[in-house]
């Protein structure tokens, strides 16, 4: 289960590198000055009338993605949990890892709040599809990865 979970998480992790904007320095100097600087002010957060940063616009569409895969792990999870033992729990485990997989897509925000926030998920989304794989009797606790939710809700809402 290990490797399926693995070969799921290196796919979503090299194309969340591809995604993130990585560049390889070939541009043009008068297009990178322009460009660098349209990203710099465009990445740099706001203040609110608080004085507390607000959420820049690709943190907050990662906010929204990464929600958007959330439910539909959750929901791919409902429907293999149907499935009942034995091969329910291998059915379970995979949506799991899957869904923890693409979280990370998503997951590299210029907020360190969000990005721990979506590790925590993702985390406690994989301890879950671990626990599946070795067939328990009963379905085990969701309450770390409904805390973890929680805790990114809160911080995709704060940042």
């Amino acid at each position: 289960m290990r490797s399926t979970r693995l070969a799921l998480l290196i796919p979503a992790t090299l194309a969340a590198l591809v995604m993130s904007g990585c560049d390889d320095g070939d541009t043009p100097a008068a297009s990178s000055g322009a460009s660098a600087a349209a990203t710099s002010s465009a990445a740099a957060p706001s203040a609110t009338a608080t004085g507390t940063p607000a959420m820049d616009a690709a943190t907050k569409s990662a906010c929204t993605a990464i929600d958007k895969d959330i439910q539909a792990a959750l929901k791919k999870v409902a429907a293999a949990e149907k499935i009942g033992p034995p091969a329910g729990h291998s059915a379970v485990s995979a949506q799991y890892s899957a869904g923890a997989a693409s979280l990370f897509a998503n997951a590299f925000t210029t907020s360190t709040t969000v990005n721990d926030a979506v590790k925590q998920v993702a985390t406690a989304m994989s301890d879950l599809a671990d626990t599946w794989a070795k067939a328990p009797k009963k379905a085990p606790s969701k309450a770390s990865l409904n805390t973890a939710v929680k805790q990114l809700g809160t911080a995709c809402s704060a940042t």
